[in-house]
């Protein structure tokens, strides 16, 4: 990400920076390769614990981002004592990796220091749509597992605040806090955890910003009024995500910085580079009077992008994003 930036001359904003913690002393981690071939890579991790054992799979497939093939989680009721060995000791927790992401970087941008709000188990539980049955069906050890979790960010953050080295800014990587979850639900396990953070890191000058894909409106609502968060991202627009970029900034842009929203396949993958120019100025004259507004793809550009048109919308910010 950090060559793309110089390549392109963009403003790097990188969420590749998370802490470093070392596995629970009980805990044993280790991963070897299953399967390789000239078309994919398959690697096992596995987790051994005085509470049982769970494995995970991940396929690295040619010119494509890794997938999770086989999640840690199959059975929550048998295997929930395992995942207090699975977090680790949130009080041995290092920052070596962010520092180097963020040298690297140097005046070409800011790395965010990643940190992953409870939610739902479904990035954890095979299938991931019985995270949703676990809810309902298991929701006393879905609420210890909020605790466990909230209580192990705390103290990341502590640690964050307590750094003589400050990170940029603070991010909550969150895809689908609503849209794999419910508005209702996200309010239940994960926004009191973001509330709590965000006025931690708020009272000691640090600055955060929030992350998530599809259904966005309400949360954008929740924080500008509820939490001490400085940035939202990525403001999706219909079907996918329910944001109107005008509206938002309208409503809330008094409250909240905004980032967004140019749709990554529809404009920045299928459109001519006229066409990225069209779009994109129409996001900076919904949103970027007054200030508070980040223009910016509403996720990660896909892997067949023209590099003509990531190449124009640098070039419109240059001519049209100036105050």
């Amino acid at each position: 990400y950090n060559d793309c930036v110089r390549h392109f001359g963009i403003d790097g904003f990188s969420h590749h920076g998370y802490p470093t913690v070392p596995p629970h002393p009980d805990a044993e981690r280790s991963g070897r390769i299953i399967e390789q071939s000239e078309e994919r890579l398959v690697v096992r991790s596995r987790l051994r614990c005085p509470a049982g054992e769970l494995t995970q799979e991940t396929t690295y497939l040619r010119r494509e981002a890794p997938t999770t093939t086989k999640k840690w989680i199959t059975d929550l009721p048998s295997q929930f004592g395992c995942l207090r060995y699975m977090l680790g000791d949130p009080a041995q927790a290092t920052f070596e990796g962010y520092k180097r992401i963020q040298d690297d970087m140097g005046e070409d941008g800011v790395v965010g220091l990643c940190l992953n709000l409870p939610m739902l188990m479904w990035q954890m539980r095979e299938p991931a749509e019985a995270a949703f049955y676990d809810y309902y069906d298991h929701h006393d050890l879905v609420l210890e597992w909020v605790r466990m979790r909230t209580e192990w960010l705390v103290e990341v953050a502590r640690r964050i605040i307590n750094l003589d080295a400050r990170p940029d800014f603070v991010f909550f990587p969150m895809s689908g806090l609503i849209t794999m979850q419910s508005v209702e639900i996200m309010k239940e396990l994960s926004f009191p955890a973001l509330k709590r953070l965000t006025a931690m890191f708020k009272e000691a000058g640090l600055v955060t910003a929030l992350h998530c894909c599809g259904k966005e409106r309400a949360l954008v609502e929740l924080c500008a009024h509820d939490t001490e968060l400085d940035c939202i991202d990525p403001l999706e627009v219909p079907p996918m995500g329910d944001c109107d970029l005008r509206e938002a900034k309208q409503q809330f842009g008094h409250l909240i910085a905004l980032k967004g929203n140019l749709h990554t396949t529809d404009v920045m993958l299928r459109m001519d580079a006229d066409g990225v120019e069209r779009a994109a100025r129409r996001c900076l004259e919904d949103a970027m009077e007054g200030g508070g507004y980040i223009l910016s793809t509403g996720d990660q550009c896909g892997r067949d992008t023209p590099d003509e048109n990531i190449t124009r919308l640098v070039q419109v910010c240059e001519k049209h994003g100036r105050y």
